[in-house]
């Protein structure tokens, strides 16, 4: 046999090709905007003595962190900055390490059938290497992934990390946190006017509105331009279909195959894995019942109180038990929620930038993105269809979710000590809650709502008051039919707020109409009763605003005799919170029990008593009033005057009427010609006023009104026109520009400053 000869073949050697990219850099978004987040990123900082090696871009899903990363990587990479360029999937540790192994095998020579070891030679390279790499870490979904596997700090080196958390443990040396927020209006606009260049033309003013309907979100821009371009929509027509709340999210922005710029999920799907991942943090369980409450609430801001008050708590447990019961779990089922853990649940979703919410502030508020809300609403919805338990389930989880959240807002609502800020936050909840009360069937009215009604009254939203009490009627009228025209208690009691509030608005003729049915109806079913003097006081006030001062005269004249021939006290107000005690003489009980249940005079516990209602009417502050409209000024100064006596007996100092029984009786006292007295009377009211009511009440600003037109009158004119001047720009920002009492501060102040310029007016 021959020998076997042995044929060594010498492949040449791989030559090492440098600068090298491992990893996919995402594309750059069309029409891509510049944002100041960039020019953090480009800036070489030290903090402490320290390099800043690790930036971490955090902020809610849809801010545009991944674009922000992949256009630093980018110029990083076309300048010439880097050696390696490594771009990592981070959503978990697996996928972080296989990133990792694989990219050893290729800079450090490891085998690639030891992924451990790879990784480990990877880290080595890293922190002994002279060669500049950058590694960015996309879309992290846990902090803990990371543990072991941080970039090293090098002076060659630099990471980027994207993530949707605000943990603690992201922090650490060498490591800065930059916030990545909203568009601001000015990118919004730039950024819709440059993607609709192309296809159509809209006016600039429907642009901005669409970029503040959309909450200055740049997922929600991209896909909802996307959606109107593709059906050849104006931004107006898209922003009918966006404002329609019958239709869901999912069905305003492109179907997944048609998403702009690489986008994975639809808008109304991009917060759900941010929500799980909240609602599995200690306390378990409770972030997600948290953040459907939070989203029929004022995404503007929630006083922390309303999230932590006991009717949110009380539900909370309830959802605790039943997720605790349903997965089988025979363990003893905690029975209560505490504050602690409901704001711990707040923390959990501000670590996931679900919410916003920095504990400790002064006044503690938790913000939410509008749209975080609606795809929250949305997904409560489709669960429990999902759960076969229909559409129909749904609307009434969302209208739990409003009732629970009513309660809260009205179980907070300050007794007597109002601080300006709470108050005003207060009201914008009572508005958003109020919006989000679903029109469906319903037994009885939900005392909350009800209450909540009187709140934004009172707070000067007559308008939105009334759309409150229709939205309620409208719920009643949807229900069971049992009643005849309208005519059940709790809907009597709805109608009659829906006209008042209609004269508060504004309107005194159509709510003199409106009055006038409802008391028909009044008499029919409740006869002499107290709620029907009411309706009776509430026309007669609409018949003087609309023009008729005397026949108001008559009609308050009339109610009086009736009130005095009915019941022995001396002066009485009509109030839902004082009918208790005419309802308890009542024959019939159950009336008695229901009237209770509407003014929410039932015992409770303090802090849920009903704090505040709307100046409660009474027949002789009425009638005394009107007599001075009537042209005698004189005689109702003093008949204010001696209501005023017997009220000090009856009433406490800090009570709506007998402030404004005080305001009543300056005014007229002026009007009769002594307006020296008058002045010291309304400054001293002025001052109550402002402390108990708070300085945005109606009350407090008509005050406000009064004062300033007799120092004028008694020859201030400067000091008048500066004090009616700051007035006008207060009610304009608090009643609108349109309100009644807005316009004739307006009127007055036009003749004040003509006066002052020595016009003959």
């Amino acid at each position: 046999m021959g020998s076997v000869g042995t044929v060594i073949f010498h492949a040449p050697p791989v030559r090492e090709v440098w600068p090298r990219q491992i990893g996919l850099v995402p594309g750059q978004a069309d029409c891509f905007q510049h944002r100041e987040a960039a020019d953090l990123l480009d800036q070489a900082v030290a903090e402490g003595g320290t390099a800043v090696v690790c930036q971490l871009l955090s902020g809610m899903g849809g801010v545009g962190k991944t674009q922000l990363a992949a256009h630093y990587a980018r110029t990083a990479w076309e300048a010439g900055e880097v050696d390696l360029l490594m771009w990592i999937n981070a959503t978990s540790r697996e996928a972080i390490t296989a990133a990792y192994a694989r990219a050893g095998t290729q800079v450090a020579d490891a085998d690639p059938s030891d992924p451990e070891e790879a990784v480990r030679r990877l880290l080595t390279w890293l922190q002994t290497t002279e060669r500049r790499w950058l590694v960015v870490l996309d879309d992290l979904g846990d902090p803990g992934a990371l543990q072991g596997l941080w970039p090293p700090a090098r002076r060659h080196g630099r990471a980027l990390v994207t993530t949707r958390r605000r943990d603690a443990a992201l922090s650490g040396p060498g490591r800065r946190r930059i916030d990545i927020g909203l568009f601001s209006a000015g990118e919004s606009v730039d950024y819709l006017t440059a993607k609709l260049a192309s296809a159509q033309r809209d006016d600039e003013p429907q642009i901005a509105a669409l970029a503040e309907d959309l909450g200055y979100l740049p997922l929600a821009l991209a896909q909802a331009v996307t959606y109107l371009i593709d059906l050849g929509l104006s931004c107006a027509e898209y922003r009918t279909r966006l404002a329609d709340r019958t239709r869901e999210l999912a069905s305003v922005v492109p179907e997944r195959g048609n998403l702009p710029d690489d986008h994975h999920d639809i808008i109304a799907a991009t917060w759900s894995l941010s929500i799980e991942r909240a609602n599995a943090l200690r306390p378990q369980g409770l972030a997600r019942p948290v953040l459907e409450l939070a989203s029929v609430l004022d995404p503007n801001g929630i006083p922390t109180e309303v999230l932590t008050a006991p009717p949110v708590l009380d539900r909370l447990a309830i959802t605790r038990r039943a997720m605790i019961l349903k997965r089988g779990d025979r363990k003893k089922v905690p029975r209560v929620v505490t504050e602690q853990e409901a704001a711990d649940a707040l923390r959990c979703l501000h670590r996931l930038s679900l919410v916003d919410f920095v504990p400790g502030a002064r006044h503690e508020t938790v913000r939410v993105h509008h749209l975080v809300q609606r795809a929250t609403r949305e997904a409560h919805m489709q669960d429990a269809e999902d759960g076969a338990g229909g559409r129909e389930l749904g609307g009434l989880l969302v209208r739990i979710d409003a009732e629970t959240a009513a309660e809260a807002v009205e179980y907070v609502w300050p007794v007597e000590e109002r601080d300006d800020t709470l108050m005003a936050a207060l009201q914008a909840n009572a508005k958003a809650v109020a919006e989000h009360m679903p029109v469906t069937a319903v037994v009885g009215i939900d005392g909350s709502h009800y209450r909540l009604g009187l709140r934004l009254g009172e707070a000067g939203h007559a308008a939105e008051a009334r759309h409150h009490f229709e939205r309620l009627l409208a719920g009643l009228s949807v229900g069971a039919k049992r009643t005849e025209r309208g005519k059940g208690i709790e809907q009597l009691f709805v109608r009659h707020n829906i006209a008042w509030w209609q004269m508060e608005a504004g309107d005194p003729a159509g709510a003199a109409t409106a009055f006038e049915r409802l008391l028909a109806d009044k008499e029919d079913v409740l006869g002499a009763h107290p709620s029907t003097f009411a309706t009776r006081y509430g026309l007669a006030r609409a018949q003087g605003e609309s023009g008729d001062p005397a026949a108001a005269v008559a009609a308050f004249e009339a109610l009086l005799a009736d009130c005095l021939d009915a019941y022995t006290y001396r002066t009485r107000s009509f109030s839902l919170r004082r009918t208790v005690r005419f309802a308890q003489r009542a024959a019939d009980r159950q009336m008695a029990v229901r009237i209770e249940a509407l003014s929410g005079a039932t015992d409770r516990s303090p802090g849920a008593l009903p704090k505040w209602e709307p100046p409660a009417p009474s027949a002789r502050y009425g009638l005394a009033w009107w007599r001075g409209m009537a042209g005698e000024p004189v005689r109702a100064a003093c008949e204010l005057e001696e209501l005023l006596a017997e009220q000090g007996d009856l009433l406490a100092a800090f009570d709506p009427l007998r402030l404004a029984t005080r305001h009543a009786f300056a005014y007229w006292k002026a009007e009769a010609g002594d307006p020296g007295r008058a002045i010291p009377l309304l400054t001293e009211l002025l001052a109550d006023q402002t402390s108990i009511l708070g300085p945005e009440h109606p009350q407090t600003l008509t005050t406000r009104h009064t004062l300033a037109r007799w120092k004028g009158a008694v020859g201030d004119r400067a000091r008048a026109v500066v004090l009616l001047t700051e007035l006008l720009a207060d009610q304009t920002r608090i009643l609108g520009s349109e309100h009644p009492q807005t316009l004739v501060t307006c009127h007055t102040l036009a003749r004040g400053q003509s006066r002052s310029a020595g016009e003959d007016v």
